[in-house]
This record gives C-alpha cells, sequence and structure tokens, in this order.
C-alpha cells in the first residue's frame, strides 16, 4: 500500500487537512468520517482500494488536524461547502462517495446539491439526524429548537477539555465506549486522534462544539428534498445492532437508485465491527454501482 499523504486547503478562511492513497489518475474514492471521528479511521479501506482508485479523506472542520471554527459554525451546509472546496481543489469527477454518520449526512446533501460529481454514493447509517427522528415523533416549533442550540453554543464555549496523562488512558477510555471494535482499531484511532499538549497532557483532536446540530438542520422536509435530488445509485449500510433505526421505506423511496445492506453483529461502525463483509459489499457495489439496484428492482417487478 502507498504511503499516505497529507495537504492542507484553505476554505471559508480556515485550514482543511486532506489525506490521500494512491494514484492520482485512478478513479476517485472520496470518504467523509464521523463525528468526533478523522480522516485516518479509513486506513483500512484505503488499503483495501488503493490499488484501482485514488483514495481521498479529508478531516471534516473541527476534527483530527482541520482547524476549529466558531461553536456556532458547525452546520450541515458548512460542512458541505468545505466538501466542496475539497473536491475542487483535487479536480475531481465522476466521485465514488462513501460517508460514515455525520459523514454520510454530508455526503447526502453534497450528493443532492452536485448530482453531476456523482458516480455512486456509500451511505454508512447517515440519512436521518437524531434531532429529525425527535421531530418527527415530537414536533416542537421552531423558535424552541433556535433557543436551545443558542444556549447550546453558549454552554460549549466554556467547555474546558479532557485531559489524559497517556495515550493508554485515552485509549481504555475510547475501549470502554467501544467495547465490540477490536484492541488493534482503538489503538490506531486514538493514535491519530489524539494530540499532546504541553504541561496538560493528550486531549482528542476534535471541537466539543463540533456536535451542535443548528435548528434549520432539524428540518425533515429539506431532508426530503435532498433525498428527492440525488441521480446516483445508493448503497446504504445499517448495522443490525445499532442504535440508528433504519428510516422509513417512503423516506427511502425518494432515492431513485437505492439498495440496503444490514450487517449481522454491527452496531454504528459498520467500517470497523463487520470490516471484511462490508469492504466486500463495497468492492461489489464500486464494480458496478447499478447493478444491484437492479437486481432488487427485477426481483419486486
Amino acid at each position: 500500500m502507498s504511503e499516505p499523504r497529507s495537504f492542507f486547503i484553505e476554505a471559508a478562511g480556515a485550514r482543511h487537512h486532506v489525506v490521500t492513497w494512491g494514484d492520482e489518475g485512478n478513479p476517485a474514492l472520496l470518504l467523509v468520517h464521523g463525528l468526533r471521528d478523522h480522516a485516518r479511521s479509513w486506513d483500512w479501506v484505503a488499503r483495501h482500494f488503493v490499488d484501482r482508485f485514488h483514495v481521498i479523506a479529508p478531516d471534516l472542520r473541527g476534527h483530527g488536524d482541520s482547524d476549529w471554527v466558531d461553536a456556532g459554525a458547525y452546520t450541515l451546509a458548512a460542512y458541505v461547502m468545505d466538501l466542496a472546496e475539497v473536491v475542487d481543489s483535487f479536480w475531481l469527477s465522476d466521485i465514488n462517495l462513501v460517508g460514515h454518520s455525520l459523514g454520510g449526512l454530508i455526503s447526502l446533501r453534497y450528493a443532492a446539491t452536485f448530482p453531476e460529481k456523482l458516480r455512486c454514493l456509500c451511505n454508512i447509517e447517515g440519512i436521518e439526524l437524531p434531532i429529525v427522528r425527535d421531530q418527527r415523533r415530537d414536533p416542537k416549533p421552531h423558535p424552541i429548537h433556535l433557543r436551545r442550540w443558542i444556549e447550546s453554543v453558549r454552554q460549549r464555549r466554556d467547555r474546558t477539555h479532557r485531559y489524559y496523562s497517556t495515550r493508554d488512558e485515552a485509549r481504555h477510555r475510547m475501549a470502554a465506549e467501544h467495547p465490540v471494535i477490536d484492541a488493534e482499531t482503538i489503538a490506531h484511532l486514538v493514535h491519530h486522534g489524539t494530540i499532546h499538549v504541553s504541561g496538560k497532557g493528550y486531549r482528542w483532536k476534535y471541537d466539543n462544539a463540533c456536535g451542535l446540530r443548528a435548528p434549520e438542520d432539524a428540518n425533515g422536509l429539506d431532508l426530503d428534498d435532498m433525498l428527492d435530488a440525488i441521480e446516483c445509485p445508493v448503497m446504504l449500510a445499517y448495522g443490525d445492532a445499532s442504535w440508528i433505526p433504519v428510516p422509513p421505506e417512503n423516506r427511502l423511496n425518494r432515492l431513485k437508485k437505492w439498495h440496503l445492506v444490514t450487517f449481522a453483529n454491527a452496531s454504528h461502525w459498520v467500517h470497523h465491527q463487520a470490516r471484511q463483509p462490508f469492504l466486500e459489499n463495497l468492492d461489489n457495489f464500486l464494480s458496478d454501482p447499478g447493478l444491484q439496484f437492479e437486481r432488487e428492482r427485477q426481483l419486486h417487478a
């Protein structure tokens, strides 16, 4: 496997870190990580596809080695703008796009906004935000969402970062929170996801404020518009033991070409917890994105 290469691009007044693998002349495989994660979480996927694809993985704003921004600037629209800047900076087209969780939400919106750029999309548990599901279950007026968001932003500004005396301490913390992820993967994620601050210890590289969802991100109608606008084939990946439910079928049917793959004994981190079957399914999908959709259409005809 070729060694990962690091680049920095400027976008919206901030510096964004991007990792790439492989030959730039190969088709583009763009990987977008989830909340409180980082680009090097995709190393195993990159290793599998590096001989056939130019693999590109950005650190989202507020994550990894990308700059942090104002606590109120972690909106989905801002993330999509950043992804558009990455695509244009690397002159990408006919993109094979994979997004996990928050990265799936961002990738979904990019695919809808720039459909001409996409060859296909693999979305790992990244269709509906928790606040979208909450809004469907217990609707709240927009002013309430706005007030709660403002209060949350103010609280996060005053929140201090937790420091660990050693990386091993951070590793034990992550392992306790994710007991179904193997020790080797945990060690890799911690190695690339922590930074040492002199006199304080190790902290996670992500900004505490990055988890705040702006009130406009709760609008399910906007999500329906996004799904309607996607033209490329979509593979949806879910773990059968995940706390993230598969969205209602009437919502998914807004996608023109989609198929669902459910991975046994996997939770939210499908690409880690069911790595080999996930890579096999993704490999088949990237080889012929429309094939599985055609099979399912024939099956239900």
